[in-house]
């Protein structure tokens, strides 16, 4: 599984210009390149500041064709002696760029590059070193992150309920981001140095501070700053200025605030999309698996007051399987659709297959619902159904609302491609 990960990376990567650089770094380091020695200094601190940048570089300078020209290249310095100032401007050239608004907007690479920014300012004497071995450290993440999303995906979801990165990394991947890394720079037949930093046992300064820049970059993204105060609190490594150091978060911590806003704001499409993405990779083989799955993260996502699954059983009647909401265990034995056929929303939806959508059900005759449906839903205002059929329909998915939220028609449409999940593991 490890190596069909690598693969599967390796793969999606073709073809791809790659992790932009900024559009700030390309001009600085462009100027710089202009002034020839001079600005050498400036060009290698620019370029160790951006992740796209240092792995294109020390790609370059360890491949085949300038093998016979460098012994292993491990930092942008070493690199630039075997590169040379033509051949960098070409390679600076030749990167997709984008602005700072948009590396803010995309929170894996926004995280690593505060990750740097971090080690530079940690270890100001190896700066250069720390942020190189930082930018390494995390290139599994990130480019999981760019090339795997329905990986990456699944991984988040596993951290949100609680399990430890690296044990959700190994679940769904067979292997950790950081392993991930280490396969990728000997793919690139980067130098041990790089891989010893990536998989922890290499110097003991530069893993430490690149392993604390990760997490601590982590934490303030996730807006848990006194989690990452407290991580600089406990770290031990010489040469750390952490009077600096905490001056610096407490900044990120500040411009992060915003960027963590938005992302709770996120529209209930893009959750949704991304539970189709988890439970289609996951491919669980039960009804009880699946709908343990997904009705809770549907409900959460629509706002919903009931989502309920119903199943066709062997006398003909329609019955919840499996629910979640408010009063479940009573409607489990109460609520049914009978297996002879009535003028109602719920069999229209079974005899024609057709998802039904009702958004004022005040307005409904009582001959059109099921038997004590008002009595066991007095608040429900709006509800939708929808039929899960492979030869015949043999199952609903049905959600209600007891407030006025709006569905919308792109979560609607997500909302049907779930429903679709179950059609491979209902009876038929």
């Amino acid at each position: 599984m490890k190596h069909n990960v690598l693969d599967k990376l390796l793969l999606a990567m073709q073809g791809s210009k790659g992790v932009p650089a900024t559009e700030r770094t390309v001009a600085q380091i462009l100027g710089a390149l202009d002034i020839g020695d001079e600005g050498r200094h400036d060009v290698v601190h620019h370029i160790s500041e951006d992740f796209s940048l240092t792995q294109r570089v020390l790609k370059l300078a360890n491949s085949a064709m300038y093998a016979p020209f460098g012994a292993g290249s491990s930092s942008v310095s070493s690199a630039m002696d075997v590169l040379g100032a033509e051949a960098v401007l070409h390679l600076v050239l030749g990167t997709d760029l984008v602005s700072d608004e948009q590396v803010r907007q995309d929170e894996n690479l926004s995280r690593t590059l505060m990750a740097s920014e971090l080690a530079r300012n940690a270890c100001a004497d190896r700066a250069e070193d720390a942020s190189v071995a930082t930018l390494m450290y995390e290139i599994g993440r990130l480019m999981a992150s760019k090339y795997l999303t329905a990986e990456t995906v699944a991984i988040n979801r596993r951290i949100a309920q609680g399990s430890d990165e690296q044990d959700a990394a190994v679940e769904v991947m067979g292997l950790s981001y950081q392993e991930l890394g280490v396969q990728l720079a000997a793919h690139w037949n980067l130098p041990p140095s790089i891989l010893s930093t990536i998989d922890g046992t290499g110097d003991p300064t530069l893993v430490g501070i690149a392993r604390f820049s990760s997490q601590a970059s982590s934490l303030i993204h996730e807006g848990k700053s006194e989690a990452a105060n407290n991580l600089l609190i406990n770290l031990d490594l010489p040469g750390v200025n952490k009077i600096h150091l905490a001056a610096l978060m407490a900044r990120k911590v500040e411009e992060a605030k915003p960027f963590q806003l938005a992302r709770q704001n996120a529209s209930a499409e893009h959750a949704l999309t991304t539970l189709l993405q988890v439970l289609t990779l996951e491919k669980k083989n039960s009804v009880e698996e699946l709908a343990n799955a997904m009705l809770p993260e549907l409900a959460t996502c629509l706002q919903t007051a009931h989502c309920l699954l119903f199943m066709l059983t062997r006398s003909g009647e329609f019955r919840i399987r499996n629910a979640y909401g408010k009063g479940i265990d009573e409607l489990k034995t109460k609520l049914r659709v009978s297996a002879e056929f009535m003028p109602t929303t719920f069999h229209a939806a079974i005899k024609n297959n057709i998802d039904i959508s009702i958004a004022d059900v005040s307005k409904l005759k009582e001959m059109s619902l099921p038997e004590g449906y008002r009595q066991l839903l007095p608040q429900v205002t709006k509800f939708i159904i929808l039929p899960i059929a492979g030869s015949r329909v043999s199952g609903l998915l049905y959600c209600d609302w007891d407030s006025d939220k709006t569905l919308k028609t792109a979560e609607m449409e997500v909302v049907k491609k779930l429903r679709t999940l179950f059609v491979s593991v209902f009876p038929q």
